[in-house]
């Protein structure tokens, strides 16, 4: 004997250990679980492992619901049993009714899991009909499914009806007066209703574990059924949408049943499917979808866990496929998986943008689904993860580590599905959260508590997007152009430098979120690849703000690429450099006066002493306010900027009798000038050697004329 104290969510009993102790409750709860399909709950005064005989395996799991009390006794035959309720005759009336509740409550949930398996035998019957009408509107034929017609109702346990269910229904409802009358007239009483439940306890459990097995054997066994019917049903709601779209008349019919249309098409294990709608049906529940307690945790992790790997398994089907549901565009676009998840009028919406995408021209805008695409096949690379790692890198680490052999690295770094596998559980997974915004409360799956403000304004096309960059271009024309060089050996030219734009590859995330950035400037180590940026398809806040934040995160991190160690070296002066120094000296800066010292100091502050936080705040007045000629940054900062990010002719011409810019602009005039003149002169040597300029002066003199 013995007294414990259990923690909330503490073991103390796992299925299949030995039976050689008994409990009693003193305080507390106790929840007896059978994964996730058996969860009862045992309350104080009831004994625990009653119901089985000495040295038998427990069927399942004893996990204290919350921080409990128990006192603990040794258990080899049924006279131990019997000593343990006649060692405490004082709360023998408490431990009768506890432990004939604990069997009524055992009764209920096998009740359920026959119900359950009723329902499923009926719903199966009739989608197998219902699967041959939609065939027959397809004009199809309808493959046979013997497993279906051979299907019969799960036998009725016998316990649940006849004397002894008559008997522990009456003990439930007659509770309160067997607690104050019959239990107390005799301690035999309380021994006896204890023993009876005990017994009755111990039939239940089989019937309860052939329940589940049949349940999990059925659904497993009508899986593909399961599949080929909501994919052709998806096919036959869809031909009436367009139906109704091409007449132009009526309300579309409305999507019905998504998460089964995307979890048929995927193809994922049943088991992780009927986990997932579990999990998505707990969340729908929840009226604080942001709530932090542990319950919610898990239901979070668990749909994030099971939400990629349904759509790493669509993805790759989607890869063999021509014809994907719309259901699944919608999932793999937007985050949806189910219409009352995102709500009907949010749902209407996505299938209305899923239809009418438009994929970016330049292909430098995309969802996260055309990356992935691209990604697979070759035309991309994979991001870096979350530790600065490329795919490359990442392989070469696990050749080092012995993780795996050399040719096996070989031949993974151009196989386009490992590195699809390596985007989505690293670049994906990650950003996604990111622009989401609210670490804490994201799920992956588009609900719609994250909806505030209306969708309608809130959609990243990437049209809009490419509006939003072009805006920033147009006032700073060098952002995205890299410094690159050419050789000509048949002119006896080794090295001629010039400018070449790269865009950035903005990367569309599925979700409502309010966030975006850079995830890296350049692929690998060459400094003419494309950037990557992560946005939110529907953003919450003002798309041409976060864009303009995003490209001052560029020139930032791009100067410290181009600089490598030295980017904070004065003697080679650089963006970085000019303004790290500027940043750490300014109490000392002369040019700087008292208040604007201040000014600097407190935007230190608010951005925890980040250099390039404060440059990107600079960089969004830069560009927003300063090229219009309304003076919002300090001298120092403000030349600074014109060295290194310097406006287009356009806005140059605008601001060339502006008192703050005019010595700034005679300076860089006189610097372009020299610029201009070296070109015109490279340019006429070339012309004396051949009739044809090469392209890359043609494009330099392109650059300079901006």
């Amino acid at each position: 004997m013995g007294k414990m104290d259990i923690k909330k969510g503490q073991i103390l009993h796992q299925r299949y250990d030995q039976v050689n102790t008994v409990e009693i409750i003193l305080k507390g709860g106790i929840a007896i679980k059978g994964g996730e399909d058996i969860s009862i709950p045992a309350g104080q005064g009831t004994i625990l492992g009653a119901c089985y005989q000495p040295g038998e395996q427990y069927y399942h799991d004893y996990v204290a619901s919350e921080d409990s009390i128990i006192v603990t006794y040794d258990y080899s035959s049924e006279d131990d049993l019997i000593a343990v309720m006649m060692s405490t005759p004082s709360i023998l009336p408490i431990m009768a009714s506890a432990n004939m509740g604990l069997l009524n409550r055992a009764l209920a949930v096998l009740a359920g899991l026959y119900e359950q398996g009723c329902a499923l035998c009926a719903d199966l019957k009739a989608d197998y009909s219902e699967y041959r009408e939609v065939c027959a509107g397809l004009m199809i034929q309808p493959e046979r499914y013997d497993e279906i017609d051979a299907l019969v109702l799960p036998e009725a346990p016998a316990i649940l009806s006849g004397w002894q269910a008559d008997l522990c229904r009456s003990y439930r409802e007659k509770d309160e007066l067997l607690r104050k009358v019959y239990y107390p007239a005799d301690v035999n009483f309380c021994v006896g209703t204890i023993m009876n439940a005990a017994q009755l306890a111990h039939s239940v459990q089989p019937r309860m574990e052939l329940a589940i097995n049949f349940i999990r054997e059925t659904k497993a066994n009508a899986a593909d059924f399961i599949r080929e019917y909501h994919m052709q049903k998806a096919k036959l709601d869809e031909a009436k949408r367009q139906e109704k779209l091409g007449a132009g008349s009526g309300k579309l019919p409305a999507i019905v049943d998504a998460l089964n249309t995307i979890l048929a098409f995927a193809g994922i294990d049943t088991e992780v499917a009927e986990a997932f709608r579990r999990d998505i049906r707990a969340f729908m529940k929840e009226p604080d979808k942001s709530e932090k307690s542990d319950d919610m945790r898990r239901i979070r992790r668990n749909i994030t866990q099971n939400f990629y790997a349904i759509y790493e398994a669509a993805f790759f089907k989607s890869q063999t496929m021509t014809d994907i549901p719309v259901e699944v565009k919608m999932f793999f676009l937007f985050g949806f998986v189910d219409e009352e998840l995102a709500g009907r009028e949010n749902t209407a919406a996505l299938y209305k943008y899923a239809v009418l995408w438009e994929d970016d021209p330049s292909g430098t805008v995309l969802s996260a689904y055309d990356w992935l695409c691209m990604i697979y096949r070759g035309e991309a690379q994979p991001s870096k993860n979350e530790l600065d790692t490329d795919w490359s890198e990442y392989l070469r680490e696990q050749v080092r580590t012995s993780a795996m052999t050399q040719e096996a690295a070989d031949a993974l770094l151009v196989d386009g599905t490992a590195m699809v596998r390596f985007e989505l559980s690293n670049m994906i997974a990650a950003a996604n959260k990111m622009t989401y915004g609210n670490i804490f409360s994201f799920i992956p799956a588009f609900y719609e508590e994250a909806v505030v403000r209306p969708i309608e304004e809130c959609f990243a096309s990437p049209k809009r997007v490419h509006e939003a960059l072009d805006k920033v271009r147009a006032v700073d024309y060098s952002c995205f152009y890299r410094q690159t060089f050419k050789s000509y050996p048949e002119l006896k030219i080794n090295r001629f430098d010039y400018h070449v734009e790269v865009l950035p590859y903005i990367i569309l995330m599925p979700n409502f979120g309010r966030r975006g950035s850079m995830w890296q400037e350049i692929e690998g180590r060459r400094r003419t690849t494309p950037a990557h940026m992560v946005l939110s398809v529907f953003h919450s806040e003002n798309l041409d703000d976060t864009i303009l934040r995003m490209c001052g995160q560029f020139r930032w991190e791009m100067c410290k690429r181009i600089q490598g160690v030295h980017y904070s070296d004065i003697t080679d002066p650089s963006l970085t450099a000019d303004y790290g120094n500027y940043l750490q000296f300014y109490r000392k800066n002369h040019d700087l006066s008292d208040d604007v010292k201040e000014k600097v100091k407190l935007a230190l502050r608010r951005n925890s002493n980040n250099y390039r936080n404060v440059f990107v705040a600079d960089y969004e007045l830069f560009i927003k306010n300063e090229a219009l000629g309304l003076p919002r940054l300090n001298k120092v900062a403000r030349e600074i900027l014109f060295r290194y990010c310097t406006f287009s002719r356009k806005y140059r011409e605008a601001l060339s009798l502006n008192p703050q810019y005019q010595p700034l602009m005679e300076r860089w005039n006189v610097k372009q000038g020299t610029k201009d003149h070296l070109l015109d002169v490279f340019t006429r040597k070339i012309q004396t050697m051949t009739d044809r300029l090469p392209t890359e002066v043609r494009k330099e003199a392109e650059f300079m004329k901006m």
